[in-house]
């Protein structure tokens, strides 16, 4: 089994707007990981309901790891509720992280909703190895303003442009419109530029045509249900453009976005 089971309580949790939650949890011992590596999470005090663990990116790891969510289900409605002591077990870390860039490559983050978590990880650790905030552009969408959390952590690690599909911050409309338009000044100005997508299967779809359509080398991270974590149940099979199907948790999360069919199964 790869990774390591751990059990830690939840040393706090903060809630932010429209059910967007962070929980951070005290590790007994630094957890390894790398950005786009993920954690199956569960609590103990869950009984048989919800009976499987939550696959969870990870926002941070060490001894404070951590995990941005969304209350969408009983999962993580128990988690946005959860006292501070609560004790959970992590398994983790799991998956393929994100691949570097080249030395010679700027890198385009494209997010949305949860989906920004394991970009601001990937920001974070090219900033650690010495990328300039001005070689890491961010775009971020979100239905409204209350859709971007976590947006000043982007703004504070790359030059952050945000969309908004009411227009109550930043630009008007899907964040898509936002990346065809960047492609090609990017693509005009021979900016080699590497892509990496994480959120809502439509926009990382749009996003896998639209690098390719320009040239750019794109990566996006998957989201599949899942039991284990590493690739026993084989419950997160993703259809692979060339035919037959690839596991999103060992051959991901963090795929070339090319190999992956987007009108096949929707995960």
């Amino acid at each position: 089994m790869p990774g390591t089971m751990i059990t830690m309580p939840l040393a706090r949790r903060e809630e932010l707007e429209a059910g967007y939650h962070v929980l951070w949890f005290d590790a007994p011992e630094p957890i390894e990981a790398q950005a786009g590596q993920f954690a199956m999470v569960r609590a103990a005090d869950w009984g048989s309901t919800p009976l499987l663990p939550r696959p969870m990116s990870l926002l941070t790891a060490g001894r404070e790891p951590s995990v941005l969510i969304k209350v969408v289900g009983e999962g993580t409605r128990l988690m946005g509720g959860a006292a501070v002591g609560n004790p959970y077990t992590f398994l983790a870390p799991l998956g393929t992280p994100w691949r570097v860039p080249e030395p010679n490559e700027e890198t385009l983050l494209v997010a949305g909703g949860v989906g920004v978590a394991p970009l601001i990880y990937l920001a974070r650790e090219l900033r650690g190895a010495g990328l300039a905030r001005e070689r890491i552009h961010v775009l971020y969408g979100g239905r409204t303003v209350r859709d971007l959390p976590l947006s000043e952590q982007l703004d504070e690690l790359g030059r952050l442009r945000v969309t908004t599909e009411d227009g109550s911050r930043g630009t008007e409309g899907r964040v898509t419109l936002v990346v065809a338009e960047e492609l090609e000044r990017r693509r005009a100005d021979g900016i080699a530029t590497r892509v990496y997508t994480c959120g809502p299967h439509g926009m990382m779809a749009a996003v896998a045509k639209l690098a390719a359509d320009h040239g750019f080398p794109c990566e996006a991270s998957l989201e599949a249900p899942m039991g284990c974590g590493y690739g026993v149940c084989l419950g997160c099979a993703v259809s692979k453009s060339e035919g037959g199907y690839l596991y999103c948790c060992v051959d991901g999360p963090c795929v070339d976005a090319a190999t992956i069919d987007w009108t096949g199964r929707v995960f």
